[in-house]
């Protein structure tokens, strides 16, 4: 199921990447793109109520199937048409597959088929999975538009899609009989009293919006994967006796430095070495963030904290990628953000999140 989002979230990340590269046709300007693909994030919202009805009344494999064959389908318009009205319509529908698959995979078939015991880890995973596709299919997408063109970025992220249809079709799925529930909830989609952490990692989520709509190096993108993948495979040995909250400021103070140096520095070597601590950073930061979602649950609503934690990072990828082409002074916006989401988190969210949490504390679990 990681391997599965993996592709989902890489065929995503590839679309929007490759519209903002300057080969793009001149239809319409890059800033009305990058409000054109804010329609993915509205898509989110659109069917979240729903979400919990489909997968309950439908086998779900077959929700999930069906939303990326839509999804698959919306993408190929991109080869007949890239106006900003196109692009906004094609994102909105993708956002609501994309929503609605999450829901299918993440917050329903990972937690029932994982084992109780297991289910921390593998939300922990499966969110991490999700991280590293991000520089990935933005490196891929700024390497095939280097050498082929928009149209095989298109092709390729269409066939991830229908791999990641592949994978999940090919999973056994023990038989379960329809559940009768409410068409529209909130179940599976928001969980209101997460408002905190999800404001607090969606700021956090902002300059990596940033990194993805300014960066135009396969490079950088590969440094910043393999910075995800350092952070990932360390974190454990390094953190295990640490401080429950040292793990994220660890990953603030890593995306800190690495923006100081794009900042001071325009050589090629230390760049390099601002994309990997960029990975590493948001890796340790963000999935760690999970955590207090899935703390803040009541009983059976796992799923529920999935969700939100997926539609707070989505928001602020998606701002992030609106400022890299309204504003400026990206490097110190989004410095300012991380320096005031860090002092958010350490004097708002960690001690609010104490009083508050409904379940054990135990941030060894993953």
């Amino acid at each position: 199921m990681c391997t599965s989002n993996f592709f989902l979230v890489t065929a995503m990340v590839m679309q929007i990447v490759a519209m903002s590269e300057s080969e793009y046709p001149s239809c319409c300007s890059l800033e009305s793109l990058a409000f054109a693909n804010m329609a993915f994030v509205l898509g989110l919202f659109v069917l979240g109520p729903v979400g919990a009805f489909l997968v309950d009344r439908f086998r779900r494999q077959s929700v999930y199937r069906s939303s990326l064959l839509v999804a698959a389908a919306a993408s190929a318009v991109l080869y007949f048409g890239r106006s900003a009205e196109i692009v906004a319509s094609v994102r909105f529908v993708e956002g609501m597959m994309y929503g609605l698959a999450q829901v299918a995979l993440g917050s329903t078939l990972l937690n029932d088929l994982a084992a109780s015991e297991l289910r921390t880890s593998s939300d922990y995973s499966f969110a991490w999975a999700a991280l590293l596709a991000i520089p990935a299919g933005a490196g891929l997408a700024c390497f095939l538009m280097g050498q082929f063109g928009f149209n095989v970025v298109i092709a390729v992220a269409i066939i991830m899609l229908l791999l990641s249809v592949v994978l999940v079709s090919s999973m056994n799925v023990p038989f379960r009989a329809p559940i009768h529930s409410a068409v529209f909830g909130l179940d599976r989609f928001w969980q209101k009293n997460d408002m905190l952490p999800f404001l607090n990692l969606l700021f956090i989520s902002v300059p990596a919006g940033v990194f993805i709509a300014s960066l135009s190096s396969p490079l950088y993108y590969a440094l910043a994967a393999v910075g995800v993948v350092a952070a990932h495979s360390v974190r454990r040995a390094v953190f295990r006796n640490a401080d429950v909250r040292a793990e994220i400021v660890t990953g603030l103070v890593c995306m800190c430095f690495s923006l100081l140096i794009f900042m001071l520095r325009d050589t090629e070597t230390p760049c390099r070495v601002a994309a990997f601590m960029f990975g590493a950073g948001i890796s340790l930061a963000s999935t760690r963030f999970l955590l207090y979602f899935l703390k803040l649950t009541g009983h059976c609503q796992r799923g529920t904290a999935q969700n939100t934690y997926l539609l707070s990072r989505e928001c602020g990828y998606a701002l992030g990628f609106l400022l890299a082409f309204i504003v400026p002074v990206l490097v110190e916006m989004s410095l300012a953000l991380l320096l005031l989401s860090t002092a958010f988190y350490l004097l708002v969210t960690h001690p609010w999140f104490m009083r508050h949490n409904d379940r054990g504390f135990r941030f060894r679990e993953v």
